[in-house]
């Protein structure tokens, strides 16, 4: 069985060493918070941020921060330090063998994604999202639970789709933009825009 580090150690992490422990040894967390890991029980030892492959006695690695800024941050550094982050699918997941998935990528429990789909690098799939044939998944892309995204569609790099939302067929979501939990997406997300409702509207309040 494979050595495996998890960068992170908050809730999305502790999710998904829960399937990922049935397929690796878990090294443990890279984390700020060393008594998070003790708190929850959680496998294997806390490394501290700047862990290296020596250190953690894997170059193995999977990326379990919800931020998708940080991700590419923590990326950059980390591959330097000598990580490789393999792509991991869960078994309930249906991923289409004409599908592309980057290095990094997980796919989460109770996905399904379609024909021609690509994932870039470090993309996260989260639990029973739905992406439709021939749409373009960016970079760094945190997809949360429930969302669905459809045939076509365009998501930029950096960007936080929230839990159930919907960008409709062959909709261009913007680099760095967050689509709000619940929100539909029926015109273009501009870069850096947070949108909210149904239909979408931005929000510029909730802008940084």
């Amino acid at each position: 069985m494979q050595k495996l580090l998890i960068i992170g150690s908050g809730g999305l992490a502790r999710e998904i060493a829960c399937w990922l422990q049935e397929r690796y040894q878990i090294v443990g967390f890279s984390t700020l918070d060393a008594d998070e890991h003790a708190r929850f029980e959680m496998p294997g030892s806390a490394f501290p941020d700047e862990v290296t492959p020596a250190a953690a006695g894997t170059d193995l690695a999977v990326m379990a921060i919800g931020s998708p800024k940080l991700k590419a941050k923590l990326h950059a550094r980390l591959r330097t330090a000598g990580f490789s982050f393999p792509a991991v699918v869960h078994p309930s997941a249906v991923v289409s063998p004409r599908a592309r998935l980057a290095d990094g990528v997980v796919v989460c429990p109770q996905s399904h994604v379609s024909p021609n789909v690509q994932l870039g690098e470090l993309a996260f799939v989260n639990f029973c999202v739905g992406i439709g044939h021939e749409a373009d998944v960016g970079a760094y892309v945190q997809i949360n639970p429930g969302a669905q995204i459809g045939g076509g569609a365009r998501i930029g790099r950096c960007t936080l789709i929230g839990s159930g939302a919907i960008v409709l067929d062959g909709i261009k979501v913007g680099d760095d933009a967050v689509v709000g939990s619940g929100a539909v997406t029926f015109a273009r997300v501009t870069p850096n825009a947070t949108v909210f409702g149904n239909p979408a509207t931005r929000m510029r309040a909730f802008e940084a």
